[in-house]
């Protein structure tokens, strides 16, 4: 009997998909934040983190036995692990406000954990597009939605530091709100860095 090989395009939406459910929750925590629940946030957070991870293992592992891939294994082991980090680093996003003991959520937190859920979807739907990275177009679309969104959050970021720093906040405060201002835009940044191995695999391959 012939070997069936592994579906890997739907491995990779499998672990965007956990990414998606993350930024859900992450912009659901911030909107209705409670200090008195941060326990609770961190382990629906890390339950998802988990589930990413035994994603990112098992794709590892057929890998590691395979053959014959659609695409360079190396571009696939390359884009499972910048996906596998973007849901550490939606989950290291409470942890920080955990570990620096935020006890406000600011507006711009809020607007940029919106943006980042916008960057998520946007890579999940470039992920679920690419089987068909033969087809340039509407990939190619996809993609540069993923990095406009991603130039939208580095816009936000830059203003919420002046504004921060611009404040009369304390110096504990100012070293809490800048950690979880620059891993709101670190998850933007690991979506474009995504795209880009996206995009290099539609480069090498048509």
């Amino acid at each position: 009997m012939k070997k069936k090989n592994n579906d890997y395009f739907a491995l990779i939406q499998n672990q965007t998909e956990c990414c998606v459910e993350a930024a859900n929750l992450l912009e659901e925590i911030l909107g209705k934040f409670d200090k008195g629940c941060i326990e609770n946030y961190r382990s629906q957070m890390h339950e998802i983190e988990n589930r990413a991870d035994e994603i990112h293992h098992d794709i590892l592992r057929k890998l590691s036995i395979e053959f014959i891939t659609p695409i360079d294994q190396e571009d696939i082991l390359h884009l499972v692990q910048i996906i596998d980090d973007i849901t550490d680093a939606l989950d290291e996003v409470i942890l920080d406000i955990y570990m620096y003991h935020i006890k406000e959520i600011s507006p711009k937190t809020k607007e940029i954990a919106g943006v980042v859920n916008r960057c998520v979807r946007a890579l999940n739907e470039a992920a679920a597009e690419l089987k068909n990275f033969k087809k340039r177009d509407s990939l190619h679309d996809l993609l540069v939605k993923v990095n406009d969104i991603e130039i939208e959050a580095d816009r936000i970021y830059v203003d919420a530091i002046y504004e921060l720093f611009g404040s009369d906040a304390d110096d504990k405060t100012l070293i809490g709100q800048k950690k979880v201002y620059e891993g709101l835009e670190n998850c933007c940044d690991l979506c474009e860095h995504a795209s880009d191995v996206i995009e290099q695999v539609m480069i090498k391959n048509t």
